[in-house]
């Protein structure tokens, strides 16, 4: 997929973890953080979520795929994709006879019986989707704490290690949690 082409329609009105959530594994006791607790939630947010992250669409929300052409079949890349709610070409609305969705496969898939409908336009063929977990598991949240963690703990773009300067990464664990939800063509 190419990532460029997907946008959110309209954004979750939900946050994948309380402020408080956030405090408890930061082990911060008073509330004087907690407007900056909260831009660290956002960041970890966009860090794991949609095109511009990690692939994973972690709370519900509609977005949008735009493609040139609408082929036989197609796969949606961010996960998961809890619906379809319309694909148009050139602002007519194919009808939803028109094509199967497979919600159950990762990525989720589109196989329509129509003819495929060659070149259209730059991003005239619009599939609009609602993707994200009614409820967040457990590991993402862990994985949104982690990165809270690290980025509370190291405010700065690197960290003095020794005697040199050394780049601390994002943990290793937030990799390994974020792969397991990634679509294969990722």
């Amino acid at each position: 997929m190419d990532w460029l082409r997907v946008t959110r329609v309209t954004p979750s009105s939900d946050s994948i973890l309380s402020v408080e959530e956030a405090r408890i594994h930061l082990r911060a006791t008073d509330e004087s953080d907690d407007a900056y607790i909260e831009s660290l939630i956002s960041t970890a947010t966009n860090f794991i979520e949609g095109p511009t992250g990690a692939g994973v669409a972690v709370l519900p929300a509609q977005w949008r795929l735009s493609m040139d052409n609408l082929p036989r079949c197609f796969d949606i890349d961010l996960c998961p994709v809890q619906t379809v709610d319309s694909i148009t070409v050139d602002g007519v609305v194919v009808p939803t006879s028109a094509y199967d969705v497979d919600l159950d496969s990762t990525p989720a898939r589109i196989v329509g019986s129509y003819a495929p409908v060659a070149y259209v336009g730059n991003g005239k063929v619009k599939v609009t989707f609602t993707a994200g977990y009614d409820e967040v598991p457990a590991d993402l949240k862990h994985c949104a704490l982690l990165i809270i963690g690290h980025l509370y703990e190291n405010r700065e773009a690197a960290v003095a290690g020794g005697t040199s300067m050394e780049v601390t990464e994002v943990p290793f664990a937030v990799n390994a949690i974020l792969n397991r939800y990634r679509a294969y063509g990722c």
